[in-house]
């Protein structure tokens, strides 16, 4: 018996749709279980990157630098009440230096040992830049970049890792982001409202430091 056409496509259709949901189901996702345990984390003061840091202007480093409190005060905020997590101000992150060799990441590993936490929060702005004009009427837009990483303190292993890196488009630059930007309304994000988003956004996906 020959099908009609849009039958034929609708059954080809629901074929593949069962053959993904079976591919789906054979793979396999790293359960809370399956972690290493992290009882006890310590959050180090939020990093400049140092990538072209010999060119950036006055106004640039200053952006940063606002960055930078910002993403600090955003850590403070999400992890305030939780005993298992103590945040490092910058005197006491320098005074554990002759217990600890201090989170740095090149092209080859990143360490962070240190005996009194299983693992360590680096996180790291490298762009922020605050929108000119208001918000619903820009020169340019808010553009912001920052990344973290839980490290291990014994190994050095990431543990899981993340990273944020946008600059806003308006609504119909990008189709693909449509309804993402759909939700923000017709406004230009300030800069800093852009950093809250993409951090609610990143530091979830994270299981160790999900509320």
């Amino acid at each position: 018996m020959t099908l009609c056409k849009p039958y034929a496509i609708f059954l080809a259709g629901l074929s593949l749709l069962i053959l993904l949901s079976g591919c789906a189901r054979t793979t396999t996702q790293s359960q809370p279980e399956d972690l290493p345990p992290v009882k006890t984390i310590i959050v180090l003061p939020v990093e400049i990157g140092r990538d072209s840091q010999s060119s950036r202007s006055p106004k640039e480093t200053q952006q940063l630098e606002k960055g930078q409190v910002l993403l600090d005060n955003m850590l403070a905020e999400y992890f305030s009440g939780r005993k298992d997590i103590a945040l490092l101000t910058p005197d006491q992150r320098d005074a554990l230096e002759k217990e600890m060799i201090r989170c740095r990441t090149n092209a080859v590993v990143t360490i962070c040992r240190t005996k009194i936490a299983d693992a360590v929060l680096l996180c790291t702005v490298q762009r922020f830049i605050e929108r000119e004009g208001n918000e619903y009427s820009i020169v340019s837009p808010a553009s912001v970049a920052f990344d973290y990483k839980l490290i291990q303190a014994e190994t050095g292993q990431i543990l899981c890792s993340g990273a944020f890196n946008e600059t806003q488009q308006g609504l119909l630059a990008d189709i693909f982001q449509f309804f993402k930007k759909a939700q923000r309304g017709v406004k230009w994000l300030s800069a800093e409202e852009l950093a809250r988003e993409g951090f609610q956004q990143k530091i979830a996906d994270c299981l160790y430091l999900r509320k």
